[in-house]
């Protein structure tokens, strides 16, 4: 006889990635179409610019969605060792006007890296970084988070359980950080 309690399955967590993967980015000002419109007016370049865990990412594929032209995404992250030699393995021989260069995480290259990088793919029809600071191209978007925020998504993710959760708590614990407050609340509901 089992007397351990159920442990709900990865697959059954609200927090799971598959669930979290399907909230949209909130816009509080704007939304994507002023984005484009900055993006036109800084001929096809700019930058998705914001702390850790603050939506750039899911930014970024939500405007992906938006492009046209031969997307081609380069993702780094502070696994990567050389993130200079890694971005320009996913870069195709040539990168010309019909290539959209997407870079998820561009603050992992030094000066040098992305003075290289960007020497390789400056003939792209289409250029969008995101990053912790602003400074390598114009920027066209900064994401923000809030403890409010948190609650609306928390709430979409868990519409019974949100009330209940000290989110405010976990927001200021976890400084802002969104995605580190959704891992959090997975262990939570996984019971560790």
């Amino acid at each position: 006889m089992n007397l351990r309690p159920a442990v709900p399955r990865p697959a059954e967590n609200p927090f799971s990635s598959g669930c979290i993967d399907t909230l949209a980015y909130r816009f509080r000002d704007g939304g994507i179409d002023s984005i484009l419109e900055r993006l036109g007016r800084n001929q096809d370049r700019g930058a998705i610019v914001g702390r850790h865990g603050s939506g750039k990412t899911t930014l970024l594929e939500q405007l992906a969605d938006r492009l046209e032209g031969e997307i081609t995404w380069v993702r780094l992250n502070a696994d990567h060792v050389h993130p200079g030699e890694t971005a320009r393995r996913y870069l195709p021989e040539v990168v010309d006007q019909r290539h959209v260069v997407l870079i998820d995480g561009a603050e992992q290259l030094g000066r040098w890296s992305w003075w290289r990088l960007h020497l390789r793919i400056r003939h792209a029809g289409t250029i969008i970084i995101t990053s912790h600071h602003k400074g390598r191209l114009p920027a066209l978007f900064e994401c923000t988070t809030s403890p409010e925020l948190l609650k609306e998504l928390v709430s979409e993710l868990v519409p019974d359980g949100a009330a209940a959760m000290d989110l405010e708590h976990l927001y200021e614990r976890r400084g802002g950080n969104i995605r580190l407050c959704f891992r959090e609340l997975y262990d939570v509901w996984a019971g560790r």
